[in-house]
């Protein structure tokens, strides 16, 4: 049962982390894209997803840090191991996107903060969800400056479908982790497979790709581990917090139906030429930095 558990929460994880860090993010959905697209990303995400958890059960970290750094771990597995981008030169790479995204919006943010429902309660949700709309309207303002000749801009209609329709499965996942509650301990054996799968790819990609940056990313595994094991309680279950009506996860979704309106408005106006990613980016590298010095002070202390 635990085993199934473990499985159940790394696909809800998935879910998150897709909707989070490659729908919001990439706004725009490529031409072409397909149901069967998202779910193999679905999937992947899952697994990168599963490093994390298994992490965050081994070391015994809980809370909001717990959600920041398996978000981060995720971050790394997702651009070190499934896409590899954290290898251009600049080490510009190594913050954006796996910790100023993966980490601060997706794990800190979308989950860590979405799973605070119970104490934060419906109308700061709402309010959070709203700010988090906003700004994704503003991000939104980059794209257009991506799309190639001849690819048009989604209409609403679409981006409603792509991040609103998808934010519903989050919705679902988010109900899924509350039904879960309390995830026991599985079996060692049940934690070692995504990170035993994100390794073979890792050594299989370096074989092809013979970078010597590559060798930094198990140095950055390490201290995350360290990190997460100076701040973990011990015990063996982990808490996915206290569950909250259906209705109070959906809010959420205000997020993506404000970018939804807001974006094409924009656009229209001829906004689509901000430089809206180097602000976000700026924004985000900073936060995300902040929030991983602190934990490493504090593991430090301990």
């Amino acid at each position: 049962m635990e085993s199934m558990r473990y499985l159940a929460l790394c696909l809800a994880l998935g879910v998150i982390a897709v909707w989070a860090g490659e729908n919001m993010f990439w706004f725009n959905p490529p031409e072409g894209l397909r149901p069967v697209d998202l779910a193999i990303t679905v999937i992947a995400y899952a697994i990168a997803s599963g490093v994390g958890l298994s992490l965050v059960i081994w070391t015994g970290v809980g809370g909001l840090p717990a959600a920041f750094l398996g978000g981060a771990v995720m971050g790394y597995m997702v651009e070190g191991v499934i896409v590899g981008t954290i290898y251009d030169p600049l080490p510009f790479f190594w913050v954006w996107t796996p910790l100023a995204w993966h980490a601060l919006i997706s794990g800190g943010l979308v989950l860590g903060v979405g799973r605070a429902g119970a104490v934060l309660g419906p109308v700061r949700m709402a309010l959070i969800w709203g700010a988090l709309g906003l700004g994704s309207a503003f991000w939104a303002q980059y794209w257009p400056s991506e799309v190639t000749d001849g690819e048009p801009l989604a209409t609403t209609g679409v981006l409603a479908l792509y991040l609103v329709g998808f934010g519903g499965l989050v919705v679902l996942a988010q109900v899924g982790m509350d039904r879960i509650g309390q995830l026991p301990r599985p079996p060692n054996a049940v934690l070692w497979i995504a990170p035993v799968i994100a390794l073979l790819v890792w050594v299989a990609q370096g074989v092809a790709d013979l970078n010597p940056l590559r060798v930094l990313l198990p140095l950055v595994m390490v201290l995350l581990w360290w990190v997460m094991r100076r701040l973990g309680q011990g015990g063996t279950r982990v808490s996915l917090g206290a569950a909250v009506p259906v209705w109070q996860h959906a809010l959420v979704l205000i997020a993506p139906a404000i970018a939804v309106v807001l974006a094409p408005l924009a656009w229209a106006q001829g906004w689509g030429t901000l430089s809206a990613n180097v602000a976000v980016a700026m924004a985000t590298c900073l936060l995300s930095l902040v929030w991983l010095g602190r934990l490493i002070w504090r593991a430090a202390r301990r």
